[in-house]
């Protein structure tokens, strides 16, 4: 009984052991992640939102750039990380709030699957509710896809 109890035991540890490893590596795989998403964010996203907000005010139109990082907390809540760019034309500075994500582009993290959600105001469609044709990785997000994005929002903002 010893010897069989030993090697059950035994084999118990190496699959916890693996397990553990395999959390580990998630754990370490998921904080580069929102370490890559900070820097694209911070070098890419945030430059492309102030040069467009510098023409935009410079044009008598309001924009606001939010951020928020990621949080996990305690009970097992998470707020993923984020950056936005909220546009109000010139004469619609009384806009209702409901009329708030319709001019608002936002990249967000989806820590579970690591990828990028792109919510667009002009697309309503976009981001989670678009499902994976909404994700993006860390590499599929560079200045052009920011840059067309941006604009669509403002053409759909123009238009109405």
């Amino acid at each position: 009984m010893i010897a069989e109890l030993g090697a059950m035991l035994d084999a118990f540890d190496v699959v916890r052991r693996a397990e553990e490893l395999r959390k580990r590596r998630s754990e370490d795989d998921g904080l580069r992640f929102l370490a890559g998403f900070a820097d694209l964010r911070r070098q890419l996203v945030r430059p492309v939102f102030e040069a467009a907000g510098e023409l935009l005010a410079a044009r008598g139109h309001d924009f606001a750039i939010r951020e928020q990082e990621f949080v996990f907390d305690g009970n097992g809540k998470t707020s993923e990380a984020l950056i936005a760019i909220l546009i109000t034309p010139a004469g619609l500075e009384k806009a209702a709030a409901s009329d708030v994500q319709r001019r608002e582009l936002t990249f967000s993290t989806r820590h579970y699957t690591k990828t990028i959600s792109i919510t667009n105001g002009a697309v309503p469609q976009s981001g989670s509710l678009a499902g994976a044709g909404g994700s993006y990785t860390l590499a599929q997000v560079d200045a052009q896809l920011i840059e067309d994005e941006l604009l669509k929002l403002v053409a759909s903002l123009v238009r109405s």
